[in-house]
Parts: structure tokens; C-alpha cells; sequence
């Protein structure tokens, strides 16, 4: 036939490119531009539009090009027909980490009657569907992997960086500013906002700023450790002045409270405080997952200074003790089930049961952090001072399950107060830990101790019944003589 393929329709596309400040050169757009083009025109696609997103991450789908294929093409019924979405490979779709994310996108474009086309692998031929599906499943992963990947080597990297002192991203705080080291660590200048070094091998550093928003740092700690004034007082002291905060805004208790809490104004360098890579959901990690370097740089405020000032907020901020006393009345209250039903398979009367844990010289108590290390201060009753030795349990709201640490303490620890104070990077806090394992010998040893304890009170008191009798009845007979 002189005009066959005349009422054929050509088949046509919307071709997708996608590059971001990551990858390598190879999957430049153009490049991509070139093997898609030559695609089409070997198997006689017309490319009726393009979209692109230059220097955009593919962890998510909220891209611009991305969204507006959808919206304007894939899924808009006034949209000109069109058979395929032409991508270079599965890593131009996207990396998602959660390869299934991928495939809901390929699905909804097969929804419409569009066929997602990976132009690096080619039309899959009818007889190998299974084979297709199970390496686009594969390269999906591959395409995740590689995010991972480039993301633990550039975390890794910058906690080396900032296990140095220096900063590996991030805006200098309140009061500071970024001073730019050349390769020997010597200062060149100073950091605009918006500017970063240039060559690899540069460091950068923070450095106080040396003008009124460092003075107000200054003034903040002044009024608050040594006037004790309140945070209040302070807010309003400050906000008396023509100097805001970072933001130009007037300043509150919560950034007043910012300002005496960070460490950045003693010196130290702190990195990793939060996790939030790959465009997941961040959290707060524990301090022991921190990156801290103390004397990093200049400092603002003395070391001294700032320790008082950890002290006085933490009793200062009513949600701070409350939040102690719902974590010890919670770990009390598993202790004690423990305890209870340890003594219960033991054969022991429930009611005698609770009686010997009210009775038992456990204490608890909640770890603070100051600087780089935590602090722990246990009180003594003085009911347990009828007792030769002491529990201890720390407690460390840091971790999700309120990880405890187990101290055995002699009485005569107490003797010179009733409080111990302990900081886990001292000998002492080591010498006074006990293994858990322990602790069923601690509590056995305990209640020996509070038998023997009871036995003595009856027995004395038999005694003073007696000597009580013998006066009354002495006093009867001289009565009757």
C-alpha cells in the first residue's frame, strides 16, 4: 500500500529531565537532553514538551517540573494526548527511599494510559514483563542506595570537621559570626551572610562578633547569674534598648532562654544534635550521639558563668522539674513492680510485700547535662539511715526508654550532708556502678538488713514495756505502803 502507516497515529511523548547539585556531570540535563532526542527519533516519537528540574534533589516528589508534568499533563483532562513520559533512567525519576514511592508514580502515569519509558533500557518486549519489572524494582533500590550513600559519607565527613572545631554548615549563632581559615588555619576574613569558602582544604570557624549583639550576650548572663534577675526582667531590661534579636524581632523568654543555654558561647563546638538527612522527619538525638569540642573558639562567657547559669535555669523552668518528677515517679513505679512481684513469687505476703518497698533505701535520681558532661544528685531520707548501704538509680531522660544507671553508696557517704552529687566523667561515678545483674543481691542484702532492723525495734520495745511495767507497779506498792 502506497499509504500505509497513513492511519497510523504518531506515537507522542513528554519527555522528563531532572539534575541535581550531586550527581555527576553524566547526568547533566543536556546529556540527558541528547539520549532521550535520539530515542525518540529512532523509534518515531514526537517530543510535544519537556519538563526539567535543575539542582533538585529526587528524595522527594514535591519538585516543580515534577509536579507540573502531573498536574498539567498526566493528570489534566484539557491536556493534548500524548503515549509516553520519556525519562533517561529510573535515578532522573527519582531517588526515593522508599522505592514503592516510585512505582505509585509510575502507576498513576499507566492510570491515565501513559507509559513511563526508561529511554537507557528501551521498550520492554511483551514476552520479558516479569524480567523488566523485577530490574526497574532493583535499579528503584540502587537509585535509593545511592542517596544513603552519598549521605553517610557527607555526615561522616562533617563530623570529622567538626570533631576539629570547625563548622560544616549552618549559620553562626546569636552574637558570633563565620571567620573563613585559609589551609594553614590562619584567619583571612570575614564571612558574609550567603557566602562560603571556596576551596576545599579552607576551614571555617565561629568567632564573637565584637558589637552590641555580642555585648547583649554579655549582658544577658551578667543580669541573670550574677543580679539574679529573673528571665522576665530580662526581657524587659533588653527590650528597653533599640537591639533585637537575630531576626529584628523584640526579644522573649524563650530566645532569652536560647541565649543562656548555648554552648557556642563558651567555646564549644557542638554537631549532630539533630537528625535529618535525606528529607525524612528529623528528631532530636541523645547527647551521647552529639559531636562535642570544647574550646573550639573564642568564647563569650567563662565557663564558670555558664555552669551557673545551666544550674539556675533547670530549676527555673518549671517544665524541667516536672518533667524529673514524672520520670522518677514512672521508673519508681516500674521498680516497684519488679520488686513487688519478685517478693510474690518468692511466697511473701503482698501486703508485707509493700511494706518492705516503702521501707527499702532506694533513692532515684535525674541527670542534667552541663557542657560535655551529666551531672546526678541522689538525696538521702533520714529513715534510710538505719540502713548500712544505699540504691542509687540515675536516671537519663536523653533516651526514649529512660536509661538507668545503678550506685551503691554507704551510709556513711551521706555523713557530711544529705545529698551526693555525681558527674559521669569522674572516677567516682564509675567506682559507686553496679552491673544490674547485682541488684537482686543488693535487694536480698537490703531486706536482711530491714528484718534484723525490725526484730531489734520489737525487742527493744518489749524491753522498754517491761521496765515501763515494773516502774508502775513499783509506784503502786510504794503507794500502798
Amino acid at each position: 500500500m502506497i499509504f500505509e502507516g497513513s492511519s497510523q497515529r504518531k506515537k507522542t511523548a513528554i519527555a522528563y529531565y531532572r539534575h541535581s547539585a550531586e550527581d555527576k556531570q553524566e547526568n547533566s540535563i543536556k546529556i540527558q537532553q541528547g539520549h532521550v532526542e535520539e530515542f525518540a527519533q529512532k523509534h518515531k516519537i514526537d517530543i510535544i514538551h519537556q519538563e526539567l528540574d535543575e539542582g533538585k534533589s529526587g528524595l522527594l516528589a514535591k519538585r516543580p517540573g515534577f509536579e507540573r508534568l502531573f498536574k498539567d499533563w498526566i493528570e489534566s483532562p484539557i491536556a493534548p494526548f500524548f503515549n509516553y513520559v520519556l525519562v533517561y533512567d529510573v535515578s532522573r525519576w527519582g531517588r526515593f527511599q522508599n522505592p514503592d514511592q516510585s512505582g505509585y508514580y509510575e502507576y498513576l502515569c499507566t492510570k491515565h494510559g501513559k507509559e513511563v519509558i526508561y529511554v537507557s533500557r528501551g521498550f520492554t518486549a511483551p514476552t520479558n514483563q516479569l524480567i523488566s519489572s523485577l530490574e526497574t524494582s532493583i535499579q528503584r533500590y540502587m537509585a535509593a542506595e545511592y542517596s544513603r550513600q552519598l549521605s553517610d559519607k557527607v555526615f561522616h565527613g562533617c563530623v570529622k570537621i567538626a570533631q576539629q572545631g570547625f563548622s560544616s554548615g549552618g549559620s553562626a549563632p546569636y552574637g558570633m559570626t563565620r571567620q573563613l581559615l585559609d589551609v594553614n588555619k590562619n584567619p583571612v576574613r570575614i564571612l558574609k551572610r550567603g557566602e562560603y569558602k571556596q576551596i576545599a582544604n579552607e576551614r571555617v570557624i565561629f568567632t564573637p562578633l565584637d558589637d552590641e549583639t555580642t555585648d547583649t550576650i554579655k549582658i544577658i548572663f551578667q543580669l541573670y547569674v550574677h543580679e539574679k534577675r529573673s528571665i522576665l526582667q530580662i526581657v524587659e531590661r533588653i527590650n528597653r534598648t533599640d537591639i533585637c534579636t537575630a531576626n529584628g524581632e523584640k526579644w522573649n523568654r524563650s530566645k532569652v532562654i536560647k541565649i543562656l543555654k548555648n554552648e557556642a558561647y563558651v567555646g564549644t563546638r557542638i554537631y549532630n544534635k539533630t537528625w535529618g538527612r535525606l528529607k525524612q522527619k528529623s528528631y532530636r538525638n541523645p547527647r551521647s550521639l552529639w559531636v562535642i569540642k570544647p574550646n573550639a573558639f573564642d568564647a563569650i562567657i567563662n565557663t564558670e558563668d555558664f555552669e551557673v547559669a545551666q544550674e539556675r535555669l533547670y530549676w527555673n523552668i518549671s517544665r524541667n522539674w516536672r518533667k524529673g518528677f514524672n520520670c522518677v515517679r514512672k521508673i519508681k513505679n516500674i521498680t516497684k513492680n519488679d520488686l513487688i512481684n519478685w517478693l510474690l513469687n518468692k511466697g511473701i505476703d503482698e501486703v508485707f510485700c509493700n511494706k518492705i518497698f516503702n521501707e527499702l533505701p532506694i533513692i532515684y535520681g535525674m541527670k542534667n547535662y552541663t557542657k560535655d558532661y551529666g551531672n546526678l544528685c541522689f538525696l538521702i531520707p533520714e529513715k534510710h539511715r538505719r540502713f548500712k548501704n544505699i540504691l542509687a538509680i540515675g536516671i537519663d531522660e536523653e533516651f526514649n526508654s529512660l536509661r538507668q544507671d545503678y550506685f551503691l553508696f554507704d551510709v556513711e557517704d551521706f555523713n557530711n550532708s544529705n545529698y551526693i552529687s555525681l558527674q559521669d566523667n569522674t572516677s567516682s561515678f564509675s567506682d559507686k556502678k553496679i552491673d544490674q545483674e547485682h541488684i537482686e543481691e543488693v535487694i536480698k542484702n537490703f531486706i536482711h538488713q530491714y528484718i534484723n532492723l525490725e526484730r531489734y525495734i520489737k525487742n527493744r520495745y518489749a524491753s522498754i514495756l517491761k521496765v515501763v511495767e515494773k516502774i508502775e507497779g513499783g509506784s503502786n506498792s510504794c503507794s500502798n505502803k
